[in-house]
């Protein structure tokens, strides 16, 4: 028995060495392949490199024109963040392009390894292990390799966006706020996760948000009083919202793509501001469930309360924002991978249904379903993060021993339809 036992024991640990040897050999490989292919990948970060040169020659950096001189070739898109965010995109420019392309894919890389161990040594814990790393490659369509090939800064985004939250846990309210600003000084709207501040049991919490919130507003003004191409950055702006689908799988453009498909199979058009309107009213409803949620957090104070409140943020932040890519997704690889860990107990049985429903959508080639399966997919790493956070407010409710509101998405599922997705969870209380 005892031989056995052994026997089996060295087995797992030479079938995660040899996981583990191939799962680095590919990484390898990957990272080899976008570095050697310069003229297919990183897009985003040609556009990064010669803006930065633009603004150094006191050209516009916002104007395409401009860009594609500087390049000898068409740029294709527009540099969108702020002014004052080129300086670090000029440290790079004083290299060639081709040196300056290896460096920054070299230097994303050192720190997602970082935000690797981050992850699985402060925020998973016992959850994270091999299966884990497998998941980082695969979950939510690649999210991390589709941010390597296109050049974006999301990665660096993000390792300042978990350095805060690391300092959040450690109770370092000072620099958990310093964090949350360097990750907002590109992109701008992950300062909104300065208000996770208000839901920490914490003297002192409305003093660092009210002082972080003056800091990044300042941050912002001054930008716009000095530089010369601040109008030109807002005109930029606009751009942002115009994308939807399988690379900005956001809620607004499911809802947008939802009433295109309805307006092709029934003649009917819906109006652009109730489209708005619908999802204004959809985003108010998620605000309102996570805040009571959140309330509830803080109230009780479980066990792991400061990792689920960072957590279901995360989600909620995906699941209003107006704009987010197909490699912002990054921000909800640790809160699937821990719902999935802790919450499920249906042992796949759901997982494969859905599984073997897709496909049969897609080879069977059905009439109207096959518009419907292409709208599934274009948005499925968004419907993923809806199904998520009502994973989250559900296993609070369970855990917070609350009776279900009647606004609750998953108590109104069992009550009006008698199924539940978990079992665990529909449990009456």
């Amino acid at each position: 028995m005892v031989a056995t036992s052994h026997s089996q024991s060295v087995g797992k640990r030479t079938l995660s060495l040899v996981v583990s040897v191939v799962l680095i050999s590919y990484a390898v490989f990957l990272v080899q392949d976008i570095n050697a292919q310069k003229r297919k990948y990183q897009w985003d970060f040609k556009t990064f490199y010669f803006a930065s040169q633009a603004n150094a020659l006191g050209l516009n950096p916002y104007d395409k024109d401009s860009l594609d001189r500087l390049a000898r070739e068409k740029i294709g898109l527009l540099y969108h963040y702020p002014p004052y965010a080129l300086w670090f995109f000029s440290l790079l420019s004083q290299f060639s392009y081709r040196t300056a392309y290896s460096i920054y894919l070299l230097f994303k890389c050192a720190l997602l390894g970082c935000l690797l161990i981050l992850w699985s040594k402060v925020f998973l814990r016992k959850e994270s292990g091999l299966l884990f790393f497998i998941f980082c490659f695969l979950a939510f369509n690649s999210t991390i390799y589709v941010d390597l090939v296109a050049g974006n800064i999301s990665i660096i985004e993000q390792f300042f966006l978990w350095m805060g939250f690391y300092f959040l846990l450690k109770r370092k309210l000072p620099l958990f706020c310093l964090f949350i600003i360097l990750a907002a000084s590109f992109k701008l709207t992950p300062a909104a996760f300065l208000l996770v501040l208000l839901f920490v049991e914490e003297k002192r919490k409305y003093l660092y948000f009210l002082g972080s919130g003056i800091a990044f507003g300042s941050i912002q003004m001054a930008s716009y009083l000095t530089s010369p191409w601040s109008s030109d950055f807002i005109r930029s702006m606009g751009f942002h919202f115009e994308e939807h689908g399988w690379s900005n799988p956001t809620t607004l453009g499911l809802i947008k793509d939802s009433f295109s498909l309805f307006e092709q199979k029934t003649g009917m058009t819906v109006a652009g501001n109730i489209q708005v309107a619908v999802f204004g009213l959809l985003a108010a409803v998620i605000v309102f469930l996570t805040w009571r949620a959140f309330s509830s957090l803080r109230s009780r104070m479980p066990e792991e309360k400061d990792r689920i409140l960072i957590f279901l943020g995360c989600l909620t932040f995906a699941l209003i924002s107006l704009r987010f890519k197909d490699y912002a997704y990054i921000l909800l690889i640790v809160p699937a991978f821990y719902a999935l860990q802790r919450f499920s107990t249906d042992k796949g049985r759901i997982f494969l249904f859905i599984l073997f429903c897709l496909s049969t959508v897609r080879t069977a080639n059905l009439p109207i379903f096959v518009q419907g399966y292409n709208l599934v997919w274009d948005y499925y790493s968004l419907l993923l993060a809806f199904g998520l956070w009502i994973l989250y407010l559900a296993q609070i409710q369970r855990t917070m021993r609350l009776p279900y509101p009647k606004y609750n998405p998953v108590f109104f599922i069992r009550r009006h339809s008698g199924f539940c997705f978990c079992p665990h969870l529909c449990k009456k209380t």
